[in-house]
């Protein structure tokens, strides 16, 4: 546990230096074809399944995949986030169809700034569900979430050469703030990141 933080009676989050509370909902979030639910230590055979099919596409921009090779490195993922999650500062949703139950991929709140109301988004489809609409529900859904948190800001960010991601992050009305020259190494070479923010109205 995060040592800055301790549970009050409730069992809601309290910082050792602040009187704020803090809770992250354990709910499902249903759309129209996709359901986001946070992942869970069952689903990691499922995830790692899901990654070596679309390994080849996903490893082009996602710096983590190339070390995402068994069971346990699923399983350490989904128990990374989901300790985040019990500190409140974060968490992993899996994104369903809602037609089969199939595991489509992740929306990440990668850390969550309760001072500033802000947060961080990533996401990831695996590549046979690319070019469906699934990824823009998904972050609807988890921009709906975070705005019942009481967040403000959300930020993405993405490769410049990563057209689809940024694409997305325009098409739910982010606006880009700049571009972080060669912030990334991968694959042998330097890439720009594209910083992207929406507002959100409270």
């Amino acid at each position: 546990m995060n040592p800055w933080l301790t549970k009050n009676a409730s069992g809601l989050f309290m910082s050792k230096t602040s009187n704020d509370l803090h809770e992250m909902p354990e709910e499902v979030l249903e759309g129209d074809r996709v359901v986001l639910a946070f992942l869970d230590d069952e689903d990691s055979e499922e995830l790692l399944y899901l990654v070596d099919s679309s390994r080849e596409e996903l490893d082009v921009f996602l710096p983590w995949v190339e070390s995402f090779l068994e069971m346990g490195d699923a399983y350490s993922s989904i128990s990374a986030y989901k300790m985040q999650r019990d500190m409140a500062n974060g968490g992993a949703f899996g994104i369903r169809r809602i037609e089969d139950g199939a595991l489509l991929g992740e929306v990440i709140l990668q850390w969550i700034d309760w001072k500033n109301r802000s947060v961080s988004f990533g996401y990831f489809l695996g590549s046979e569900f690319w070019g469906e609409g699934y990824a823009t529900e998904a972050v609807k859904l988890a921009l709906d979430y975070v705005r019942r948190l009481g967040m403000h800001r959300v930020e993405i960010s993405a490769a410049v050469e990563n057209k689809r991601s940024c694409d997305l992050a325009k098409r739910l009305g982010f606006e880009q703030e700049g571009v972080a020259k060669d912030a990334e190494f991968l694959h042998g070479k330097w890439h720009d990141i594209a910083r992207f923010a929406r507002i959100i109205p409270n």
